[in-house]
C-alpha cells in the first residue's frame, strides 16, 4: 500500500535532476550512484540552510523567530508563553550550522550570542522550552566546537535555572519560571510529565563542561523520585509535586508525555550505557507501550501507539507522537535490548515510521498534517488538524531508521518529504509552515518555527549523510536535536557499579579465569 516513487527515467531526464536518479538497475556502479545521488540531496538540505539563515540575517536578526513570508521579525516563541528576548532561532541553529559545516554562519551566530544574549534581564519563562533550546542549543555548540565561552554561557544559564530543583522535597519543578534567577516556589501542584522529564540531558552536559555534579544530580534526583513513587513504566501525563505519584487521565506517548520517554534510553546512551536504571525503566516504558497502546488501522499493513484514557485507546495519530518510533530504534541500536525482543522492538518502530509517513504521503501537497485517524470500519484516512507546523518528528524517526537498516526506503520517503517542503513552503524569508496541507496552492502560516533550524533540517541533512556526519555511539540529540557529547558514567549509582565490577574483574584477572568476550 506504501509507495514511494522517485525513479526519472530517461538519461536526459536524470542528468536534469540527479537527485532523482534511480539507481537500482545500475549493476556495477550502484554504490557509487546511491552515493552521488544522496551527497546531492544533502547538499540541497544544506543550501535550504543557507537560504534560511540568510533570510533570518537580512529580516530578523536577533529576533527569537522569523515571518519569512512578510520578511519582518517575530519577537517571541509560543506567544512569549515559552521563551521571549533570547534570539531563540539563532541559539537553535548553531549546532545545525556547526554540523553542515557552514563556519562562517556559525560564528555570526557564536558572536551574537556572546555578545548580546543576556539572561539579567526580567522575564517569566518556560523551564522546559528554556532548556532543550536554549540551555540545551549551547551546550552542543560548546560540545561541538570545543569553545569555552559557549561553555561558560551554558554553565552562567544553568547556575540561574537550577534553584528550580530546589523547589519540592522530591526536586520536582514548576515550568513556570523567572530570570534573571529562579527563585524556588512552595512545591505545591502538578507538573506535566514532558516538563518535568526533559532536562537531565542538558543538565548532565553542563556538568561535564564545568566539572561540577551539581548540576546532573538536581536533574536526576526529581526523576528517581518518579520512578520510586511509580511501579508502573508508562505513566498518566502529570505528577503531583509533592509525591511523584502520576496525576491524570491519559496514558500515551505523544504532546504532554514524549520526551520523558525520549530521555530515558537517551540518559542511558549518554552516560555511556552503564546506569541500568534508566534503560530497564525504558524496557518496562515500551513493553507496556506496546501492550496497551497498540493501533492497527483496518486495510493497512502498519501499526501505532497511540492514547489510552480509560479503557479506549484513540485511533488518533498526531505528529508529535512520531518521534517515538526512532527513540525505539536508537534503543536497539544501542544495545537497550537484545536477541527475539530487539527484532520485536525494530519491527515495531518501522511498522509505526510508516504509519507516521502518511502524516505527509496522504496529503495533497505532501506536506505533514498535525493529526490524522483512521476510521474504525473502513481505515479510511481522515485529516483530524491540517495544519502543517515544520515539525521534526515524522524525519527523526526515518532518520534512525535509516541508521538502525541501512535500507534505501527511508532515505526515498525523506527524500520526497524535502521535495515538498522546498516546493511549497519556501519564501523569500526562508521557510514557513501552512495552514492546511489538504489546499493548493499552499497558503503559508508566516511562521518559520526555530525547530525547524534546530532540528528539522539538521535530521534531513543526517539522513542523506554518511554515518559520519553524526556518530550516533560518540553524540546524543536531546529533543530539540541538539547533539551532546556521550560520557562514560554520569550517576553516583553508576560510579559506584562500575568500581564493583572493576573490583570483581581485577581479582578475576589475579585467579587467572576471566574468559574472553
Amino acid at each position: 500500500m506504501l509507495e514511494v516513487q522517485l525513479t526519472v527515467s530517461g538519461a536526459e531526464e536524470a542528468l536534469e535532476a540527479p537527485t532523482e536518479r534511480d539507481c537500482s538497475g545500475l549493476w556495477l556502479f550502484r554504490g557509487w550512484c546511491e552515493r552521488r545521488v544522496d551527497a546531492l540531496r544533502a547538499e540541497a538540505v544544506r543550501e535550504g540552510m543557507q537560504h534560511a539563515w540568510a533570510g533570518y540575517k537580512a529580516f530578523a536578526w536577533g529576533a527569537d523567530e522569523i515571518h519569512p513570508k512578510s520578511k519582518t521579525a517575530k519577537t517571541d516563541i509560543m506567544g512569549g508563553a515559552g521563551i521571549q528576548g533570547m534570539g531563540v532561532s539563532m541559539v537553535d541553529a548553531l549546532s545545525t550550522l556547526k554540523i553542515m559545516g557552514l563556519e562562517e554562519e556559525f560564528q555570526q551566530g557564536r558572536s551574537w550570542v556572546l555578545d548580546k544574549l543576556n539572561f539579567e534581564r526580567s522575564t517569566t519563562i518556560s523551564f522546559f522550552e528554556t532548556v532543550i533550546r536554549i540551555l540545551g542549543g549551547l551546550a552542543a555548540a560548546a560540545d561541538l566546537s570545543g569553545d569555552a565561552a559557549l561553555a561558560a554561557k551554558a554553565v552562567d544559564l544553568a547556575d540561574r535555572l537550577l534553584p528550580a530543583f530546589s523547589s519540592s522535597p522530591t526536586g520536582l519543578i514548576n515550568n513556570v519560571v523567572s530570570l534573571p534567577r529562579v527563585s524556588p516556589d512552595g512545591g505545591s501542584g502538578s507538573v506535566i510529565l514532558a516538563e518535568m522529564g526533559t532536562n537531565v540531558l542538558e543538565f548532565a552536559t553542563v556538568s561535564a563542561l564545568a566539572g561540577d555534579p551539581k548540576f546532573r544530580e538536581a536533574a536526576e534526583k526529581p526523576l528517581r523520585a518518579v520512578h520510586k513513587a511509580n511501579e508502573n513504566a508508562l505513566l498518566l501525563e502529570s505528577v503531583d509535586r509533592s509525591t511523584a505519584k502520576e496525576i491524570g487521565s491519559k496514558r500515551g506517548v505523544g504532546a504532554g508525555t514524549d520526551s520523558y520517554y525520549e530521555y530515558l534510553v537517551k540518559y542511558w546512551v549518554l552516560g555511556g550505557r552503564r546506569d541500568e536504571h534508566f534503560r530497564q525503566r525504558w524496557e518496562q516504558a515500551a513493553d507496556e507501550a506496546m501492550e496497551q497502546l497498540m493501533v492497527y488501522p483496518k486495510g493497512w499493513d502498519f501499526s501505532f501507539v497511540s492514547d489510552l484514557e480509560g479503557t479506549t485507546v484513540s485511533n488518533m495519530l498526531e505528529h508529535l507522537r512520531c518521534f517515538y518510533p526512532g527513540s525505539i530504534a536508537l534503543g536497539v541500536m544501542a544495545g537497550g535490548v537484545e536477541g527475539e525482543k530487539a527484532a520485536r522492538y525494530l519491527e515495531f518502530a518501522s511498522n509505526m515510521t510508516t504509519a507516521c509517513f502518511q502524516l505527509y504521503n496522504q496529503t495533497a501537497s505532501g506536506l505533514g498534517a498535525e493529526r490524522i485517524s483512521f476510521d474504525d470500519q473502513t481505515g479510511e484516512v481522515q485529516l483530524m488538524d491540517s495544519r502543517y507546523w515544520q515539525r521534526p518528528e515524522v524525519i527523526e524517526s526515518i532518520f534512525y531508521m535509516w541508521r538502525a537498516t541501512h535500507d534505501r526506503k527511508w532515505r526515498d520517503m525523506g527524500w520526497k518529504m524535502w521535495r515538498a517542503i522546498d516546493s511549497h513552503a519556501r519564501w523569500d524569508g526562508g521557510y514557513s509552515g501552512a495552514l492546511d496541507v489538504s489546499q493548493l496552492p499552499v497558503q503559508s502560516d508566516d511562521v518559520s518555527q526555530s525547530w525547524f533550524f534546530a532540528e528539522t533540517l539538521k535530521y534531513f541533512y543526517l539522513l542523506f549523510s554518511p554515518d559520519g556526519a553524526l556518530s550516533l555511539r560518540d553524540w546524543v540529540l536531546n529533543t530539540e536535536a541538539h547533539p551532546l557529547r556521550v560520557r562514560l558514567q554520569h550517576s553516583a549509582a553508576a560510579a559506584a557499579a562500575a568500581a564493583e565490577a572493576s573490583g570483581r574483574i581485577r581479582q578475576q584477572l589475579k585467579g587467572g579465569i576471566v574468559a574472553q568476550n
